[in-house]
């Protein structure tokens, strides 16, 4: 069966023990963990992810945008990353997302310096998560939320050119809902290079909350062999794309979307 997990942004929740107790009490195996590290300790997180019995599955900085357009170089962004994967080292998590990284373009003027800035940035990053053994992924984001790297095929075009890198990719069926023609191809040609997969449905909500056909999407995972995880990434629809519950009902019309969800993919196991 494969895990479930939930990036903790769509929950807004900044207190390590209540964060943890509610992805336990929502029935969940782990989590991504999608903060500002330098708010916590690795530690910490580790030892609240044991606590509850769970899974550290990645450190996916939902947080790392530079703070000015002066610090957005190469080199701060390079430094910025390789904390995260030492960050990720101390609290025993397996992976590492890239997919911030074009947040620390904004100085970048052309395509072309775009991709020389992506291309050194992952190659270095990934010499680096190597020696520590921690493995990067990359997701495929919206165009209206990363200026490039928006599809299946541009992710996997763009490793294709870097020499001997251990990055894999990351789908989402949100995602790809809005940029792919053929989401069940994209995930068929990812294959063995697809590291996770993301779940909501189409207007962010959850399974069988918009169109979105899960059933042949997990079909086609299991046809290409995916071990996993998933993970759960809704936001109520008239909330959407990131703004979190704001009041007592909004919260339990997410944790009943969450609880849903999780039941119906299990389902499909």
């Amino acid at each position: 069966m494969l895990e479930i997990g939930i990036s903790s942004w769509t929950l807004g929740i900044k207190d390590l023990e209540q964060l943890m107790l509610k992805v336990k009490t929502l029935g969940l195996d782990g989590l991504c963990f999608c903060e500002d590290i330098q708010s916590y300790s690795p530690k910490e997180v580790n030892d609240m992810v044991k606590k509850y019995g769970l899974k550290l599955f990645a450190i996916d900085p939902f947080y790392c945008s530079p703070r000015t357009a002066k610090e957005a170089t190469l080199e701060n962004a390079i430094d910025y990353y390789s904390k995260v994967i030492d960050f990720a080292v101390e609290a025993n998590s397996p992976w590492v997302t890239l997919q911030g990284l074009p947040q620390w373009m904004v100085n970048c003027n052309s395509e072309k310096e775009k991709l020389s800035f992506l291309t050194n940035a992952c190659k270095k990053l990934d010499a680096y998560a190597k020696l520590k053994k921690v493995k990067l992924v990359y997701k495929a984001v919206n165009r209206y939320e990363s200026p490039m790297m928006n599809t299946a095929l541009s992710c996997r075009s763009f490793l294709e050119k870097l020499e001997y890198h251990e990055i894999g990719i990351v789908l989402d069926s949100f995602h790809m809902n809005i940029e792919e023609t053929d989401a069940l191809r994209a995930i068929r040609e990812t294959g063995p290079q697809l590291s996770g997969y993301c779940i909501s449905d189409s207007n962010r909500g959850g399974i069988g909350s918009g169109h979105i056909d899960f059933i042949s999407q997990y079909q086609v995972l299991q046809e290409i062999g995916f071990k996993g995880p998933v993970i759960i990434e809704i936001v109520l629809p008239h909330l959407t794309p990131t703004t979190t519950p704001r009041n007592k009902k909004e919260w339990e019309e997410l944790e009943n979307e969450i609880k849903r969800s999780v039941s119906v993919w299990r389902e499909l196991n």
